[in-house]
């Protein structure tokens, strides 16, 4: 990031001499020798009158009365003698009054008058979303908290859902069963999410290990929230997932299909004539029905 500051004295004058014999003024830049050719004027004197002096800067020419000239990052103007700074003049020579402050380009250029100097500042400035930030400001944006710095933009942390509290990068807090994360990956960048502390279904919790049944499926919760589908159940029978159970006549199913569980008993089948096939397969009429039990 850019920052840099330069002082000028608000009012720059200069020495004089007046020389009765010679009717001559002698003008010397402020803090020159009168001896240094290069930074001296000799004006004389006419009829008894003195004109509008012209002014002189150390190493910095010599301007005539009225004349505006610029010196480095200030804009002068010469009045008798004098000269005043009017404005400060940046390195793309844009003009910043006295007492201004403007961005162009990510710069914020400031012109100020402390006491009887002038100061000028540019300072690289962040800009997120629209909005030019200072170094040092702090803002948001979305769950982040960031920080605008010399270098850039930095990620301070995250900010808690539905909450104004904040975690730092690479905290993480438990509150109401859900851990919020503030981690940070490793090409650097910052990841806030907040987990749930077991399982969620059907916006009922379980806890990690936990077994429950739900519509006759039964399941378990895993470490990693979330659920393992360990079979079906119905009156008591517990049926492993993808197996088949004759019992009593009726027959019960419990299988996937893609991501869904099916529990299916059916007594339509059991007064048909029951054969054993070769294949394995217990054969009900026209219909089959695969076990790895016994009966």
């Amino acid at each position: 990031m850019i920052y840099a500051v330069l002082l000028s004295i608000l009012v720059v004058g200069v020495q004089s001499i007046v020389d009765h014999e010679d009717r001559q003024i002698i003008l010397t830049a402020h803090g020159m020798s009168i001896d240094d050719v290069d930074n001296r004027i000799v004006i004389p004197i006419q009829d008894g009158r003195i004109p509008p002096l012209p002014c002189i800067m150390a190493n910095a020419g010599k301007y005539e009365h009225g004349q505006t000239f610029t010196n480095k990052n200030f804009h002068y103007q010469c009045q008798n003698g004098t000269a005043e700074v009017v404005a400060c003049i940046a390195d793309d020579q844009s003009v910043i009054q006295l007492g201004r402050t403007f961005v162009r380009n990510g710069i914020m250029h400031k012109c100020t008058i402390v006491g009887d100097s002038v100061t000028y500042e540019q300072e690289a400035m962040c800009f997120d979303n629209g909005v030019h930030y200072s170094l040092g400001d702090t803002f948001r944006n979305g769950s982040f908290r960031l920080t605008c710095g010399r270098d850039g933009i930095a990620i301070e942390g995250c900010y808690m859902q539905n909450s104004g509290e904040f975690l730092m990068a690479g905290e993480s807090r438990i509150v109401n069963r859900q851990r919020h994360e503030c981690e940070v990956l490793g090409d650097g960048r910052v990841r806030y999410q907040v987990k749930v502390i077991g399982c969620v279904r059907d916006g009922q919790q379980y806890n990690i290990a936990q077994v429950f049944t739900d519509r006759h499926v039964r399941y378990q919760c895993k470490n990693d929230g979330s659920l393992d589908v360990l079979g079906c159940v119905d009156d008591g029978i517990f049926l492993d997932l993808g197996r088949d159970l004759l019992m009593n006549g009726m027959v019960h199913r419990c299988y996937q299909v893609g991501m869904t569980t099916f529990y299916h008993k059916d007594s339509s089948i059991a007064t048909l004539p029951l054969m054993l096939s070769l294949s394995g397969m217990i054969i009900f009429g026209n219909q089959a029905v695969k076990t790895v039990d016994t009966f």
